[in-house]
């Protein structure tokens, strides 16, 4: 008798935790640990989320990434060069064509020999002397860990960073004033970005004459700029937005309705963010998205919006620069600048000094 109360109760254990088993709640854990190959799919599938969560950023949204509806269409030539990975062929094409003797084509091949060739008449070269590509190709193999988790991917961005675009200009020569030809004649015909490059070009040669602490923008040239804005050029934004950033000896911009004085970061940041919503190339082969990968590990940007957002703003510049470009926006679209306005005086000490451009 006992032998079969035993044997009952033991099966009547076995039974029960059986049943526990198969009733038993499934833990997350349990899943992940069951099926890592179900679990990389779904990671692989999953959009890449920036490093930083947006929690972790501040209250602001991330700068919406879309083309403003009244951006005009850009040219077929302001494409090709603005994607352009050689400028050898575009440069042949354009000389001496038709298309080269329009207002953009003159500028194109202003902006391609400013980039690649040789300038006899000063005392600098192209690139600023830079160390040929395969010397610093070594040096930054060099500097990056073998175990970075993100090598491969920071390596591929240092190559679509470093292509050279004037290969085959080695021989090219040309003077200062062969190259003020070509933009002159560019902004003469009407193309906005030479209009704004030619503004930029004033201020540099104030300064090669002696006038590196008290050049400032005329409001000849503050309007002009505004001018160029208007066009809603995306490239003419990009220049004539980041001379308006820069801080001037004599003037200082105040924005909105309380006339703040702009801080040259957030604003700066808000002209590249309105240029990409008119057009301008911000997507993953942006030059400053594949730099930032490059030499910072911040490769999770998909775009320039992105990129400003999450690795290169506080929370405080982010919610500026959503007040700036909220302004800048109606400039554009309606004409009104009467948010923007630009007192003469001297500048508050001890404001700091920014200086956004490509040099002379």
């Amino acid at each position: 008798m006992n032998f079969r109360i035993l044997a009952f109760l033991a099966a009547l254990v076995v039974f029960v935790a059986a049943a526990y088993l198969e009733l038993k709640p499934t833990s997350p854990l349990d899943v992940v640990g069951a099926s890592a190959s179900s679990a990389r799919a779904v990671q692989q599938a999953a959009p890449l989320a920036p490093r930083s969560a947006p929690g972790a950023r501040g209250a602001a949204s991330p700068p919406a990434f879309t083309l403003s509806p009244s951006a005009p269409k850009r040219s077929s030539l302001a494409h090709e060069f603005a994607h352009a990975r050689s400028y050898r062929a575009l440069y042949d094409r354009l000389h001496g064509s038709a298309q080269g003797a329009t207002a953009e084509g003159l500028y194109v091949q202003y902006e391609i020999l400013r980039k690649c060739a040789t300038v006899t008449d000063r005392p600098w070269r192209r690139g600023g002397q830079q160390k040929p590509l395969e010397e610093r190709r070594e040096a930054f193999l060099q500097a990056l860990a073998p175990d970075d988790p993100l090598r491969e991917r920071r390596i591929a961005a240092f190559e679509s960073a470093s292509v050279d675009r004037c290969a085959g200009f080695g021989d090219m020569k040309v003077t200062q004033a062969d190259l003020e030809q070509l933009l002159g004649g560019a902004a003469a015909a009407g193309d906005p970005k030479a209009k704004a490059a030619a503004v930029e070009q004033e201020i540099w040669q104030a300064r090669r004459s002696g006038q590196w602490r008290t050049a400032s923008l005329s409001d000849t040239q503050i309007s002009t700029l505004e001018q160029a804005i208007g066009t809603r050029d995306p490239e003419a934004m990009v220049l004539a937005g980041r001379l308006l950033s820069n801080t001037w000896p004599d003037l200082t911009l105040r924005i909105g309705p309380e006339g703040q004085a702009v801080e040259p970061r957030a604003f700066y940041n808000a002209w590249q963010i309105l240029a990409c919503e008119y057009g301008y190339s911000c997507g993953t082969d942006n030059q400053r998205l594949l730099d930032a990968c490059a030499y910072q590990s911040h490769c999770d940007a998909r775009s320039l919006p992105d990129y400003l957002y999450y690795y290169s703003s506080s929370p405080h510049e982010n919610e500026l620069l959503s007040q700036y470009a909220s302004v800048l926006r109606g400039a554009i679209e309606n004409g009104d600048w009467s948010q923007l306005v630009v007192t003469r005086g001297p500048r508050m000490p001890g404001s700091g000094t920014y200086m956004f451009g490509r040099g002379g």
